[in-house]
């Protein structure tokens, strides 16, 4: 009998620590983590990415240290050329669209790359697996881009009935009434049930399309028709485990965003002693808000928040190898394929040598 979505759970948890530590690696560790990051296994999974919300006030500077009105918004935008503010803006968006694309091309092929390492119990050199697994990557990139594409014109199509009546009755100085979401009601339920599915595709993708990729070297469509099948199979397996997962990725949240907690007030501590010593020295020596004074603000903050990412990364690592793990070993009893790389048969016994009599003395 197929064990179910309850019974893989202690399978996953032996799976996570013969694999972490048994023995420790701090070098697998390290790569996991990045692997983490790269594919957003730990939002996806649950656990660690709430700690990264960043609070909605900062406390200013005492005046012990630095003038509270010197990092005034107001102070910021003040004298800075108006052409200058367009030319940021436009390279923002443009940059950010790139690294968008960049991003997602990324975490299709390390995607890959994870399910490897939590396979094989082992994280081996990270070029080595990024030159391997490119071409499934690039297919799994394609059905990202198309699923992202698909998803924004609906949820556009979804939401902008919602979105105009409110915005024409700000517009002539009224408060939305209730009135007016009691009649979208229906729709704004339509616009979650859509949120859901799109929600469980991309769950159904990462956890059990990119095994059958990986394993019989077929195309994402092809993956998604054999994955349908064992759907209509055994729907209320997989209904369970989505639910068994929903609880699993709450149960990670609690424990794990204590210890990201710590590891991020651990990683803060350093950057906070370069941002005054940063501002000090601004301050002393005159400068100005400038193109570089701002690049070099905007580079800090970027090397502080990649930092402080990883840290909290490197402390969720068995998030990263539980849920992918969890994954494989719930599709393994559907799969046969992949149950032969999880329970490998055991070695043949070896002949023993054939009896020669001693010889007559």
């Amino acid at each position: 009998m197929r064990k179910s979505a309850v019974d893989v759970i202690s399978i996953a948890f032996a799976h996570a620590a013969d694999q972490l530590a048994e023995p420790f690696r701090f070098g697998q560790w390290a790569r996991i983590a990045l692997l983490a990051l790269a594919t957003g296994e730990l939002s996806s999974g649950g656990g660690c990415s709430n700690v990264l919300r960043i609070p909605s006030q900062f406390p200013k500077p005492s005046h012990s240290f630095v003038d509270p009105n010197f990092m005034d918004p107001k102070d910021l935008l003040h004298g800075i050329d108006p052409a200058l503010l367009v030319t940021l803006f436009l390279v923002l968006i443009a940059g950010g669209l790139v690294l968008l694309l960049v991003y997602l091309f990324v975490a299709s092929v390390t995607r890959f790359m994870l399910f490897e390492t939590v396979l094989t119990k082992n994280c081996g050199s990270l070029g080595d697996g990024w030159q391997r697994w490119q071409g499934p990557g690039l297919k799994y990139f394609g059905w990202q881009l198309i699923l992202f594409a698909l998803s924004a014109t609906l949820a556009a199509v979804l939401f902008l009935p919602l979105l105009l009546p409110i915005l024409l009755t700000m517009k002539n100085h009224q408060e939305p009434g209730p009135g007016i979401f009691l009649a979208f009601l229906p729709m704004i339920l339509v616009f979650v049930a859509f949120s859901l599915i799109i929600g469980l595709i991309h769950l159904f993708s990462k956890d059990f399309v990119v095994p059958l990729m990986a394993l019989d070297g077929i195309g994402v469509f092809e993956g998604w028709r054999r994955l349908w099948g064992m759907i209509k199979a055994e729907p209320l397996s997989y209904a369970g485990y989505v639910g068994m997962k929903i609880v699993l990725a709450i149960g990670a949240s609690v424990v794990f965003s204590i210890l990201s907690g710590i590891a991020a007030v651990i990683a803060v501590v350093p950057f906070a002693v370069v941002g005054v010593v940063f501002v000090l020295i601004a301050k002393g020596s005159g400068l100005s808000w400038n193109a570089v004074t701002i690049t070099a603000l905007v580079v800090l903050v970027v090397i502080a928040l990649a930092s402080l990412a990883y840290v909290i990364a490197f402390a969720c690592v068995p998030v990263a190898v539980f849920f992918p793990a969890y994954a494989m070993y719930f599709l393994a009893e559907r799969y046969p394929a992949l149950r032969a790389r999880l329970y490998p048969p055991p070695p043949a016994p070896s002949a023993p040598p054939a009896w020669t009599p001693a010889p007559a003395g």
